[in-house]
Order: structure tokens, then sequence, then C-alpha cells
């Protein structure tokens, strides 16, 4: 909580998935011929993908530093010998306002159509390097929501920023 980095991407969304999930135990008694259920557990898992492009080459440097510090959040942090969790706060617009949480997965993948840049100069590109313009990238994300979950009619905020629904 004390050190907090933004991650900003100026990217083209393609997909975003927010998945709710619920598990029970079941009971059966003696003599009924269907079980009954407990409220176990509760569950949600967020998935999305997403364009990112670099719109010049003087952006390129500074757009690989996002994504290397960004697929370091499935890393582990330290703290003298000891390993800490990640965790974050995810914002996708006003669907997801800054939940907290951790990264399970970052991919990046890279298609044929997309341009690399070719460092055509040694002299005058020698700070730049031969990497895609275009990534696409994928994220799921395990919410560890900072509200307790409830199916009360207005006691939870799982879409949008607290009190707007």
């Amino acid at each position: 909580p004390f050190n907090s980095e933004a991650i900003y991407f100026r990217a083209f969304l393609d997909s975003l998935s927010d998945d709710y999930s619920a598990n029970f135990n079941e009971v059966k008694y003696n003599g009924r011929p269907e079980p009954f259920y407990t409220y176990n557990s509760f569950g949600r898992k967020i998935a999305l993908s997403f364009k990112i492009a670099a719109q010049t080459r003087h952006e390129m440097k500074p757009l690989n530093k996002k994504i290397n510090y960004l697929v370091s959040q499935t890393a582990p942090g330290f703290s003298g010998d000891r390993m800490t969790t990640p965790y974050l706060r995810l914002t996708v617009g006003d669907w997801i306002s800054r939940v907290p949480g951790v990264l399970n997965s970052v991919g990046l993948s890279w298609k044929t159509d997309y341009p690399w840049e070719i460092k055509a100069d040694d002299d005058m590109d020698a700070d730049m390097l031969i990497l895609p313009h275009v990534l696409d990238i994928s994220v799921s994300f395990t919410p560890t929501h900072d509200f307790m979950p409830t199916n009360l009619l207005g006691g939870s905020s799982f879409i949008g920023a607290k009190g707007m629904l």
C-alpha cells in the first residue's frame, strides 16, 4: 500500500469477461429425494485482452517499459528474504474501477501482419530495440474486493464506481 505505481495503456480493448461463481455444499437428508444446499464460497474472475501500438518510434521504449512492468506483476515481491504478494488495483473504464486483486496471468502475442522496428542505422538507432510496434495482451485477474459481497440490492458494487449504480 505504500509503494504505488500506475500503468496506463492507450489501448484498443478486444475482449472483457467478468465471471462470477458460487460454490455450494450439498446436504442429503434421510427420507428426502433431492439434496439441499448451503452456501460455501463466492468467486470472481476478470479476463481482458487489448491491443497496444506504438504510434511513433519514440513511443517504443516507454511502451516496452510499461509492458515489462505489467508482466513483472505476476512475479513475487520481496521484503528481506520473504516473498510478498503483488496486489494491485485494476481499472477498465467505469466497468472495473480500482478493484483490488492479483494478476493470475499476462499473455503477450504477436501477429504476423504487425510491423517490427528495423533498427536500420546502428549509430542513429543506437537506443532502439528490434521489437514489434503492435502487441496483443491478455490478462487474467482475480479480485479481492474491498467490500463484503452480498446479494442485497445495492449491497455490493461489483460493476461501476461505488455509489454510481
